[in-house]
């Protein structure tokens, strides 16, 4: 496997990074927030809250509005979306050899008495 460049070990919902980084300084409410970006108050609220997945919609909203590079944001949420499904698949796999595990094998010899 070829690992061609930096992986974060836990990468962070970009909800998080903007409701911190760029909402809260500037005392922006859920409403107000949505309103001057043209996005669905729900909508804001599920990605602020890491419910939600970033939309290249509100990224480009966001840049537009507060000058923060849209694929700077987009690239934090295929790093999450990435780390979650290794997470997931990782899981799955150790789920896997432990039903193996418990599983007697077919291929095994049989003491014949």
């Amino acid at each position: 496997m070829m690992n061609a460049g930096y992986t974060l070990a836990k990468p962070f919902h970009p909800g998080g990074f903007v409701r911190r980084k760029i909402f809260e300084p500037r005392n922006l409410t859920i409403m107000g927030a949505a309103a001057a970006l043209g996005v669905t108050r729900q909508g804001l609220s599920d990605f602020l809250a890491e419910r939600a997945s970033l939309t290249v919609e509100i990224a480009f909203q966001i840049e537009k509005a507060f000058g923060f590079n849209a694929e700077a944001l987009m690239e934090m949420q295929t790093r999450f979306d990435l780390a979650i499904l290794r997470q997931r698949d990782r899981a799955a796999q150790l789920h896997l050899v432990g039903k193996q595990g418990s599983q007697p094998n077919k291929f095994s010899r049989r003491s014949v008495a």
